[in-house]
């Protein structure tokens, strides 16, 4: 039971406190001696299909199910959890073990628990709105709908699968690819993202800085900015680092690369990574991008800005659940554009990308800083992304399909005025 019982205590830490879902994975987790593996597939596949699950349980419950206490619905979305997503596990040990956590944690409602689990405990196969069987509120499913048409239903079933772990090698201690994946076992490669092998990340070597863990996409931003040796470089919304280091490493370590962060806790990461990573050129500063002055312009900037995070679900499951401010989101993704483009040189690269594959803060934004700065075009680029090239019109709009993330970038040039 102990296993379950953590993952129980965990979810109900997240749903009662309303905290980040990998933070209190995190330290529902330690001390924890085995199971660890688990507890995540548990705890991330409860979270993640949580309106499946809670129509099952609304199939087989004679209480609505607001009404139901957090600590009973999650037993039951274990359960169910359990019954359609790890057909491993027999059905009888799903019954006894759900029946412990009841007598622990929910001994009143132990038979409405039993009771429920009995009459669902047999897997069925029924017909679900696309919304409740991917399980993604009403107002995410409309507004990629209405953006996708009918490749909707294809992004969000991609959205829910988790992205394989992809490293960077450190390119100020590894001539390339090749050389760097030496070091590892039984790796895999495309261009220079490296996958680790089955034995998984090795962590004395993310620990040194010579690998370090970082999305294929979000390496793609920085190849794309494309910064050089002897360049005055800038990465504007730069927490946790790994964009920043990144950049450092293209450099060479030749130049002046700076970095901002608003929080002062995050900034405090962006060091800690270059620091990780050998980068000696980089200065950070705890600064608001909406409103960062400088005194000299820069050659390349970054700005890969806050956004709703809704390509990278796979990861962050909770992410779906959250409440988002569309309109004030894209104020100050627009707010961060207007401030930037000031402290551009003529001639430079600002590169905007996002985490997301909502249009109104990719597309849309773009063509409306466009619209009111016509002194900045496109740049044509050309990067290889699962298998697919992209960048022909300055800007790639990428949607999950199952090994990917969603993930959208534009790169443009500021000519004269």
């Amino acid at each position: 039971m102990e296993r379950r019982k953590k993952a129980l205590l965990i979810l109900n830490e997240y749903e009662t406190k309303q905290t980040y879902l990998n933070l209190a994975l995190k330290q529902g987790l330690a001390g924890l001696a085995e199971g660890a593996g688990f507890v995540t597939e548990v705890v991330y596949g409860v979270v993640r299909y949580r309106r499946f699950l809670d129509e099952k349980i609304s199939r087989y419950s004679n209480v609505k199910l607001k009404k139901i206490s957090i600590p009973v619905k999650n037993i039951l979305r274990i359960a169910f959890y359990q019954i359609y997503f790890m057909e491993k596990i027999p059905a009888f040990a799903i019954l006894n073990e759900s029946g412990k956590l009841a007598e622990k944690f929910a001994y009143k409602s132990k038979g409405f628990i039993n009771a429920i689990l009995r009459k669902g405990v047999e897997k069925t196969e029924e017909t679900m709105p696309v919304a409740v069987r991917e399980s993604f509120p009403d107002e995410l499913y409309e507004k990629i709908f209405s953006q996708y048409g009918d490749q909707a239903e294809t992004i969000l079933r991609n959205l829910n699968q988790k992205p394989p772990v992809s490293l960077r090698y450190n390119h100020l201690r590894f001539k390339d690819v090749s050389d760097a994946a030496q070091n590892l076992e039984e790796p895999q490669t495309d261009g220079d993202v490296i996958f680790p092998g089955e034995k998984g990340s090795p962590l004395k070597l993310i620990e040194n800085g010579d690998f370090s863990v970082q999305s294929a996409s979000s390496q793609l931003a920085v190849q794309i900015l494309d910064p050089k040796p002897g360049e005055r470089v800038l990465d504007c919304c730069s927490a946790p680092g790994g964009k920043t280091a990144y950049i450092g490493e293209k450099m060479q370590n030749q130049g002046e690369l700076i970095a901002c962060e608003l929080h002062p806790h995050r900034a405090e990461l962006v060091k800690k990574n270059l620091e990780r990573c050998g980068v000696t050129i980089g200065t950070v500063f705890s600064l608001d991008a909406t409103k960062a002055n400088f005194e000299q312009p820069f050659d390349r900037i970054l700005a890969d800005v806050p956004c709703s995070g809704l390509g990278v679900i796979g990861s962050k499951p909770d992410i779906k659940w959250r409440e988002f401010l569309w309109k004030e989101l894209c104020q100050v993704q627009a707010d961060i554009l207007r401030c930037m483009k000031n402290h551009l040189k003529e001639d430079g690269i600002l590169v905007y990308s996002t985490c997301t594959i909502n249009q109104e803060e990719n597309e849309q934004q773009i063509a409306q800083f466009l619209q009111e700065n016509p002194e900045f075009l496109l740049e044509p680029f050309s990067v290889n992304y699962g298998g697919k090239v992209y960048g022909e019109k300055g800007m790639a709009q990428i949607v999950p399909d199952g090994t990917t993330i969603g993930f959208f970038v534009a790169k443009l040039r500021k000519g004269k005025k």
